[in-house]
């Protein structure tokens, strides 16, 4: 898995945890739906912003700390 990919799928595990949909995320403050779109994009690349990830995680009230200390982040490879 991707490094994009964890946090996506990271970002999907917390938003199910909290009972939101992607929809509803898009409408925190602080965050644009066009990043939020970029990070679950199926076809070409998934991108995220470490500026973008920062707010994503202020939106969702935690820090990128908490964010990134999972497991899914374990075994992440970068796709060149």
């Amino acid at each position: 898995m991707t490094i994009t990919e964890a946090v996506a799928a990271r970002l999907n595990g917390i938003l199910k945890e909290r009972g939101l949909l992607k929809k509803d995320f898009k409408e925190l403050p602080g965050v644009k739906g066009q990043s939020i779109c970029n990070i679950f994009r199926t076809k070409g690349t998934p991108s995220i912003s470490m500026t973008t990830l920062y707010r994503v995680c202020r939106a969702l009230g935690m820090t990128m700390s908490e964010f990134l200390a999972d497991p899914v982040f374990d075994d992440c490879t970068i796709k060149e």
